[in-house]
């Protein structure tokens, strides 16, 4: 009888097993994102090939942490911490085996460049401006209740999508477009339950549909036109990789674009100086 109640389980365990999406059960084996998560994850290199290196200050490394900041890059589990001021590299510090070449994942940082990347297409005359309708570039929102939904809506988090944004529920849209294998799918699915434009709520799934706009208005890829717009022109010394949904599929545009901190340290400083740094600026307008 024993027996039979322990095949009885098995039988049972190996049915929920079979029948959970392959995307649950690399949450429940990873549990949390992490910074190395490119290793778990096909990948898109952004060749680093126009090497511009940094300058690096006269006073470089004279600086002194307070006990304040180290206490709370300890307590963020920091590896990488680097100060830039006019232009050159003040100081740096390295945690935990990481160096100035590791790669670490930007996270919703991307969101950040996927923003500027909208900004060089306008540039570029592939988008007109941003109160241009999403349909006009995503024939999957071609309908009356999308049409109403315009790029602004998506730069500025009001798109009033029906997008689950949660870092906890393994069963939530961000897991399944974070360990899933078809992102594009879940976010030409969405479904509009606000007006547009009105109330900001945080939704990754914008950032997504921005990435899709770019790469259907260009006729590239997300990681072709960062290093053609951003990465080479700013000199990146390192090759970034931009995590994959599946082997040769669609960058995670919401996240998981993988660099160092030197190269990151880029983007921040032509967005401090306006993109006055290798004549960048009217991708920022």
């Amino acid at each position: 009888m024993k027996n039979i109640r322990v095949l009885m389980i098995l039988m049972v365990a190996v049915f929920i097993y079979l029948s959970t999406p392959d995307y649950i059960k690399k949450a429940l084996i990873y549990l949390f994102p992490g910074i190395e998560d490119y290793k778990i994850f096909y990948n898109r290199e952004i060749p680093g090939d126009n090497s511009i290196p940094w300058n690096t200050a006269h006073d470089y490394m004279n600086t002194e942490l307070l006990k304040q900041e180290r206490d709370t890059l300890e307590h963020y589990k920091t590896v990488a911490y680097l100060i830039i001021q006019n232009d050159s590299v003040v100081y740096e510090e390295y945690w935990d085996g990481y160096d100035k070449n590791s790669l670490s994942n930007s996270f919703s940082a991307s969101k950040s460049i996927v923003s500027l990347l909208i900004g060089a297409a306008i540039q570029d005359g592939y988008i007109n401006n941003i109160n241009q309708s999403v349909s006009e570039f995503i024939p999957e929102f071609n309908d009356d209740s999308h049409n109403k939904l315009y790029i602004k809506d998506l730069l500025t988090m009001s798109s009033g999508l029906n997008w689950n944004e949660s870092y906890i529920n393994p069963f939530s849209m961000t897991t399944q477009a974070y360990y899933g294998d078809n992102i594009n799918d879940l976010v030409l699915n969405l479904k509009l339950i606000e007006t547009p434009g009105v109330e900001f709520k945080y939704l990754s799934g914008n950032t997504q549909l921005l990435a899709i706009i770019i790469e259907n208005a260009t006729g590239k890829s997300l990681s072709e036109y960062v290093h053609e717009k951003i990465w080479k022109p700013l000199g990146a010394t390192n090759t970034a990789l931009w995590s994959l949904d599946r082997k040769n599929g669609h960058e995670k545009a919401y996240c998981c674009l993988n660099s160092n901190a030197r190269d990151f340290a880029r983007i921040g400083n032509i967005i401090l100086n306006n993109g006055a740094i290798n004549n960048l600026s009217s991708i920022l307008k």
